[in-house]
């Protein structure tokens, strides 16, 4: 038997009514409930309960998100073929964990992108992590590049993860504040911490840290409660360039990933120790993700692979001798 259509399932869904599903779909009662006996002869489970009032069993209830789900991917599906066969303009909306937004610029393979696809244009919008889960849900973004310390199961369910690069975050500190808080110690502390660093060793410096959503200071603060320690916080930085705009001004030390550190480092001439971060050892997966449902929406599937193909692969801290000196 050809499989029956859902169309008509998503209206007596709707109406929970089989006259008003069928006037809306101007066909007779009695041809709508010849349907529904064929859906269920078809599934070989009952959809409906018809007394004491019409509802959904928990098939129909199973059949219905995937009615809804398959009329959503048409709907796409014309818009898409729309607006490519009119060459009408095309937003793709892309979400941007806030701290990565520089890096993300960066990267962005626009001009390649542009000559796919002249009609395509990107919205872009930054924000944190759950956030952008949460609207990637609601089918309110087509992408996001997001940092996470782990990406759990129940998200990787839901979305298409494309892995880009993962990155180690490291100590960002000026060779002032360095003198301020280890004084005479100086010397033998930075021979030290170029091995790396275990943050209670700068409990008594303080930090400027992202906002307490995000997943490395949620990590920060628990390795000190863990250890039963607390820590000076300066403030918190929205995004990395606020972070690394307090650590250069002399007030704090910061927290900073591998590639955001050269950029740092290039961009200023005052002398910034950038140390590895050992305890807590915090490894950040940077990664495009997009709902599952889109997959097979082509253009936006080669979007995200030009987006992909053009990441840096390699995106350590740079290393430094005792002098300060970037080591090749």
């Amino acid at each position: 038997m050809d499989q029956p259509s859902l169309e008509y399932f998503i209206e007596i869904a709707r109406q929970l009514n089989i006259s008003k599903a069928a006037e809306s779909l101007h066909i007779s009662q009695q041809s709508l409930s010849a349907y529904i006996q064929k859906l269920e002869r078809h599934y070989g489970v009952m959809l409906l309960v018809r007394k004491p009032k019409l509802k959904l069993t928990p098939a129909g209830e199973r059949i219905l998100l995937a009615a809804e789900e398959i009329e959503r991917i048409y709907q796409e599906l014309a818009q898409d073929m729309s607006s490519l066969e009119n060459n009408a303009d095309i937003r793709v909306s892309l979400g941007i964990f806030e701290p990565l937004v520089s890096l993300v610029m960066q990267n962005l393979p626009i001009i390649e992108i542009g000559r796919r696809y002249p009609n395509v244009s990107f919205h872009i919008e930054t924000g944190f992590n759950l956030e952008i889960l949460e609207r990637l849900s609601r089918n309110e973004l087509d992408f996001a590049i997001a940092g996470f310390t782990g990406v759990e199961d129940s998200i990787r369910e839901q979305l298409e993860v494309v892995p880009l690069s993962q990155d180690e975050d490291c100590i960002i500190i000026t060779e002032e504040v360095m003198r301020l808080y280890f004084a005479d110690e100086y010397d033998q502390y930075v021979e030290k911490f170029q091995k790396g660093v275990d943050i209670l060793e700068l409990s008594h410096v303080p930090i400027v840290m992202h906002p307490m959503e995000s997943g490395v200071s949620k990590k920060i603060r628990k390795y000190f409660m863990d250890h039963h320690r607390t820590f000076k916080v300066f403030g918190e930085g929205p995004s990395q360039d606020v972070v690394n705009s307090m650590v250069l001004r002399n007030k704090a030390f910061g927290m900073c990933n591998g590639t955001a550190s050269r950029l740092l480092l290039e961009r200023t001439d005052k002398k910034v120790h950038v140390f590895p971060l050992e305890k807590p050892k915090l490894k950040r997966e940077i990664v495009l993700v997009y709902p599952k449902k889109k997959k097979r929406n082509s253009f936006l599937e080669e979007i995200a692979g030009m987006i992909a193909g053009n990441w840096p692969k390699s995106m350590k801290a740079p290393s430094f001798d005792a002098d300060g000196r970037k080591e090749e």
